[in-house]
């Protein structure tokens, strides 16, 4: 691979204007550009935390959407190239792999100031190797988790992390690594994901005879939209009124029918749409104009933004009791079910739709939970509070 060429004129001048202040570059997902649009939810997380600070996104790719000024946006060339070949690279023996990455952020690396903090985002491959030469540029390496990827790291890379600060998007991921390797890593964080509540803010509860749920999210299997169609299916063999909309496509943005997504369009009963991937305003929109919110994941989900969304937007969560769902809804808003299971995923939904005093006193402990815990002002403190330990 060629060496990397890093478009970083404007953030350079600013590192000279102002030596003494420390700059803070977040590293994105090599497969997701920073696009309301296009991105996933580690790009919702980083427009909305970062937006009103002077913090350098970088990442494979951009656009408009997000409104950030470009002075603040890089793109890292051949970042992008790497998401073809990943399953490779993490496969590769360490010093290969250490190779290859440290020759890919050498640019990265020569643009940045003692002090410096390289916030790198789900890539603990990266985070370690960065973190092998942290003191020789005299940068420290932060790691934050939004999944369980760091769970199968190889013992080098673990090694490396030792001693590296590691944010996770929950307790319940915090945890799940602690059990998995006791005592090991020396400095760990949750940071909580948020919902932006100026645009996902409730319409007026509606006291209606027929209710609508949605489901918002990738249509992947371990997200289980193929078990709320089953749910579905019982509700009409029970004569329930109610419709459902499953919003969302196989990756964000314009993306691919995949078999999942056709054997979904076959096995969806009458009472069920699928109405397609939704992004912004429009998905805000689709969730005012709906009375319950599902989110039927057989993984454990680490802490997924759909239900926060739901919540500040008025409706109640009925949820698999899964990974960090739970703390979710831990200051109420919502049901909690097993996963795997449609009949108690029906039988949640019904409940709702037959009580609507029992849907108004959920529909307000969510929206008070969103507005008082999940702000993304709020993980914007959390994350503060982070870099301050890690900077002192």
């Amino acid at each position: 691979m060629q060496s990397s060429v890093l478009d970083f004129p404007r953030a350079v001048e600013d590192s000279i204007d102002r030596p003494d202040r420390v700059k803070v570059y977040h590293l994105l997902d090599e497969a997701e550009p920073f696009s309301e649009v296009n991105g996933g939810a580690i790009s919702r997380w980083a427009a909305n935390v970062l937006r009103d600070s002077e913090e350098t996104i970088i990442c494979p790719d951009y656009d408009s959407s997000w409104s950030f000024d470009e002075k603040r946006l890089q793109k890292l060339s051949n970042w992008q190239r790497t998401d073809i070949i990943h399953p490779i690279l993490y496969r590769m023996p360490w010093m290969l792999q250490k190779a290859f990455y440290l020759r890919l952020f050498r640019p990265l690396l020569k643009q940045m100031k003692s002090g410096d903090i390289l916030y790198v985002h789900n890539r603990p491959e990266c985070a370690s190797v960065l973190s092998t030469v942290a003191a020789k540029y005299g940068i420290t390496v932060v790691l934050h988790m939004h999944n369980s990827h760091l769970t199968v790291a190889k013992s080098s890379q673990l090694r490396a992390l030792k001693h590296t600060p590691i944010v996770f998007v929950s307790t319940f991921l915090q945890r799940e690594i602690e059990q998995k390797f006791p005592g090991h890593f020396a400095r760990t964080y949750v940071v909580y994901n948020g919902a932006d509540v100026q645009r996902f803010y409730p319409a007026p509860f509606r006291d209606s005879k027929r209710t609508t749920v949605v489901y918002t999210g990738r249509l992947i299997g371990y997200k289980g939209a193929h078990i709320l169609l089953e749910a579905m299916r019982l509700l009409q063999q029970r004569g329930v009124d109610i419709q459902c909309r499953i919003v969302g496509g196989s990756w964000f943005g314009k993306s691919r029918t995949t078999a999942y997504m056709k054997s979904l369009r076959r096995n969806c009963p009458s009472n069920t749409e699928l109405v397609g991937y939704k992004a912004g305003a429009e998905l805000a929109e689709i969730l005012r104009e709906s009375d319950i919110f599902c989110c039927p994941s057989i993984w454990n989900d680490p802490f997924p933004l759909a239900p926060i969304e739901a919540m500040a937007t008025g409706l109640p969560v009925v949820a698999s009791r899964v990974g960090g769902i739970p703390e979710a809804l831990q200051y109420g808003g919502g049901l909690m079910v097993p996963p795997k299971d449609p009949s108690a995923l029906a039988d949640a939904m019904q409940a709702l739709t037959e009580d609507s005093d029992y849907r108004l006193r959920l529909r307000e402990e969510g929206i008070h939970a969103a507005d008082r815990k999940f702000r993304w002002s709020n993980v914007r403190e959390q994350y503060e509070t982070v870099i301050e330990k890690v900077s002192a």
